[in-house]
């Protein structure tokens, strides 16, 4: 755990210091307190009471008929990873929920998977096949076949094919904010990043960041980061190193992180585009190499266990999360309004910043964000569930 970060900070925004207070309040959003800015001119309570926040509104409270009778196949990302595994789990609780009969193939983190995947739903007659994090480009042909089965394709979060210069072949793409662009809502989550890890090194972080070159979001992501870090005089980016999802499933990403480690004694900061990593390796490593004390270190997505990684202080001090089972009801919500005919409706979703004394949820609980925002509650509505 990054101890001494910490300390200041609880110190600097008076939020609660124990993971039983926590447990009673599992969102509280600190007020900033009066401090001087720290180096480099740099107000470091309010880039954490920013980042702390969040930004979050109501889901689609529109009513949509159910269709009845439907079969949903869901494309999950990866099931070895949390932040594939949980959002597909949520997109079958969420159709259950309606009565529909629902599905999940494992994409196994690579396009041959999605596409694999996305055809086995074609031959088993899937009426709407769902997608989480998943971009049409590298699944384009299966996306096609599936328009000339007439099975309808919902991409949660996803960048469609028109973005590179082709037709769009998603039936539908999700949005999460109003009037919020993909690439601002990516941004935004590599800049709470690195907010918080700016706040937390008393405007002095030297970051070393791993980016994520697959889906659309990584390099937009990074390019937030890059952006909200070029603003503090003290802080840098010290070194970058690419992670992809081949290196995930051939077993390499923990020795390119534990290298990269050791080639830079001098960081004290670490910015991780997936938590999913950390829990495949990653926090480990971290805890393995004698530096965690030195280092914070920041994830994004959110998970329960990762959760479990933050309030132990073992590899992981902090995420940038959203309730990753939002998107699970949202590709549900988007099946539903696109076989309504309807207009499918920005989700909501937006981020926060989460560490062992801010926003953290009572242990064993999930990440809802109330009494904020209970996106199950608002979604089961708009569909007349009670």
């Amino acid at each position: 755990m990054h101890r001494q970060p910490l300390l200041r900070r609880a110190l600097v925004v008076g939020a609660s210091a124990t993971i039983a207070l926590l447990a009673l309040a599992a969102c509280t959003t600190p007020e900033p307190a009066e401090t001087t800015p720290a180096a480099g001119g740099t107000d470091s309570s309010a880039l954490l009471a920013e980042a702390y926040a969040g930004n979050f509104q109501a889901p689609p409270t529109e009513p949509v008929e159910v269709t009845e009778d439907i079969s949903l196949w869901h494309v999950s990302c990866g099931e070895a990873i949390v932040t594939c595994s949980a959002p597909a789990a949520a997109a079958v609780e969420a159709a259950t929920a309606i009565g529909w009969e629902a599905n999940i193939c494992d994409g196994k983190l690579n396009p041959e998977g999605w596409g694999t995947c996305i055809r086995q739903g074609i031959a088993a007659g899937a009426d709407v096949i769902t997608l989480i994090g998943v971009d049409c480009a590298p699944i384009a042909g299966p996306l096609s076949e599936a328009a000339d089965a007439g099975i309808p394709t919902i991409g949660v979060g996803a960048n469609d094919c028109d973005v590179i210069g082709g037709d769009p072949l998603f039936t539908a793409v999700t949005t999460s904010l109003p009037d919020t662009a993909y690439e601002e809502w990516w941004k935004n989550v590599g800049a709470t990043q690195a907010k918080w890890l700016v706040g937390v090194n008393d405007g002095a972080a030297q970051a070393l960041q791993i980016v994520f070159p697959d889906p659309a979001f990584g390099p937009v992501m990074a390019a937030g980061f890059e952006e909200e870090i070029a603003k503090h005089e003290d802080s840098s980016i010290v070194a970058t190193l690419e992670i992809t999802n081949a290196d995930v499933g051939s077993g390499a990403l923990v020795q390119k992180f534990s290298t990269a480690l050791l080639q830079n004694p001098d960081i004290n900061a670490i910015a991780i585009p997936i938590d999913g990593w950390l829990l495949a390796g990653v926090a480990q490593a971290i805890e393995a190499s004698g530096r965690s004390e030195q280092l914070a270190v920041i994830g994004a997505f959110g998970s329960i266990p990762n959760f479990g990684l933050i309030a132990e202080g073992t590899g992981a001090d902090a995420t940038v999360a959203w309730p990753t089972d939002w998107d699970g009801y949202a590709a549900v919500d988007a099946s539903l309004r696109v076989l309504a005919g309807q207009d499918v409706l920005p989700t909501g979703l937006g981020v926060q910043a989460v560490d062992a004394d801010n926003n953290l949820p009572a242990p064993g609980t999930p990440f809802s964000f109330e009494p904020v925002v209970d996106f199950r509650a608002a979604y089961l509505a708009a569909w007349g569930v009670d």
